[in-house]
C-alpha cells in the first residue's frame, strides 16, 4: 500500500476535513449530520476513514456524548486554517471572475446596533478607497456572535467578554443602568448602588448572555443572591417586563428605553461607573483576507480605546 493512502486507495478529501471540522464543533453525530445534510452512517464512515488514514483516533466517546482526543485537538487548528485558506482562495477567484465588491461579514450585539456600528460604517464609507466594501451584518446576542466567529461564519464582530479562541482589541466601555418603571421609588435617584436594589425582584438576561456572567460575578462579589422573577434572552424583552412592573433589570442603554415607560439610573459603586467592555474580535485560528485586515486596522486606528478600560 502506498504511503499516505488508506486501504481503499483514497487520499484524504476536503469533505472529510469539512466533516471533521463540523463534528469537532458540535460534538454530536446526529446534529453534525443534519447540519451537513448527510446521513449519520455516512458521517461516521467518513470520520472512521479519516482516522484510518491518519492512524490515530480523533474522537472519543464519553457516556452519551463525544469529545476530541488529544490528537483531534492538535489536528483541528490545521484543518480550520486549511478550510479558511480555501474559502479565501474561492472568494478571490469569485472577485476576479465577477469583479464583485469586497464583502465583510460583521457581527454585533443588539445594544450597539444603533449607537456604535452605524457611525463606524458611515465614517468608513466617507473615505473613497473604502466605497467598494460591502457589509453583511448579523445582529444577535454576544454569545451567539462569538460562536459564529469561531464557526467561520463571521469575519469580524463587536463582542463583550473575552474568549480564548478569539483575538480582540478593546473598543469602548458601555455603561450599565438599573432600569425601573416610572413609578418605582428609585426612579428619581440620580444614581444607585447594588445595595439600593439588593432585595428588588429582578428580570435578568439568561446565561447565554455575557452580561449575565458579569452580573453573576458582581452579585457573588457583594454576597448578593438576586431575587430573579424572570429570565429572558434580549434586552428589549427585559424592558417590557420592567415597564409592566414585574421587577427591575440591569441593562445597557438600548433604543427601546426611549419609548418604554422605564427610567435608566446609572449604577455607581465607590464612585466608579458600572460598565462592560466592548471589543472588536476575530478568530485567531483563521487567516484574515486582505479586505478584512484593512477594515479591522481602520476601525482599530480610528475607534479603539487609547488606553485599557
Amino acid at each position: 500500500m502506498k504511503e499516505g493512502m488508506n486501504e481503499r486507495g483514497d487520499s484524504m478529501t476536503l469533505l472529510q476535513l469539512l466533516y471533521f471540522e463540523t463534528l469537532a464543533r458540535v460534538l454530536h453525530y446526529t446534529r453534525a449530520a443534519e447540519e451537513l445534510h448527510i446521513s449519520q452512517p455516512s458521517l461516521s464512515y467518513s470520520i472512521a476513514e479519516l482516522e484510518k488514514e491518519l492512524g490515530v483516533s480523533l474522537f472519543k466517546r464519553e457516556k452519551r456524548k463525544i469529545a476530541l482526543t488529544p490528537y483531534g485537538e492538535r489536528f483541528l487548528p490545521y484543518v480550520k486554517k486549511t478550510m479558511a485558506l480555501l474559502e479565501e482562495g474561492k472568494a478571490t477567484l469569485r472577485q476576479m471572475k465577477d469583479k464583485a465588491p469586497m464583502n465583510i461579514r460583521l457581527g454585533y450585539f443588539h445594544s450597539i446596533s444603533a449607537s456604535l456600528v452605524p457611525p463606524i460604517v458611515k465614517a468608513l464609507y466617507e473615505e473613497k478607497e473604502n466605497q467598494d466594501i460591502r457589509f453583511q451584518f448579523m445582529e444577535d446576542t454576544s454569545y451567539n456572535i462569538c460562536e459564529q466567529l469561531k464557526n467561520g461564519k463571521l469575519d469580524l464582530a463587536f463582542t463583550t467578554g473575552r474568549d480564548e479562541a478569539l483575538d480582540g482589541v478593546t473598543m469602548t466601555k458601555q455603561p450599565l443602568y438599573l432600569t425601573v418603571y416610572l413609578e418605582h421609588p428609585l426612579a428619581k435617584k440620580n444614581s444607585v448602588t447594588f445595595a439600593d436594589f439588593a432585595k428588588e425582584p429582578m428580570v435578568l438576561l439568561n446565561k447565554t448572555s455575557s452580561l449575565r456572567a458579569q452580573l453573576d460575578q458582581a452579585f457573588i462579589k457583594r454576597s448578593m443572591i438576586p431575587n430573579m422573577v424572570f429570565e429572558v434572552q434580549e434586552c428589549n424583552t427585559a424592558l417590557q417586563y420592567v415597564a409592566l412592573k414585574f421587577g427591575v433589570s440591569i441593562l445597557p442603554e438600548v433604543p427601546a428605553m426611549q419609548t418604554e415607560r422605564v427610567v435608566a439610573i446609572p449604577i455607581n459603586e465607590n464612585e466608579q461607573e458600572f460598565f462592560r467592555t466592548v471589543y472588536l474580535s476575530w478568530d485567531k485560528t483563521r487567516p484574515l483576507s486582505p479586505v478584512v485586515k484593512k477594515v479591522r486596522n481602520w476601525i482599530v486606528q480610528h475607534y479603539a480605546a487609547s488606553e485599557p478600560l
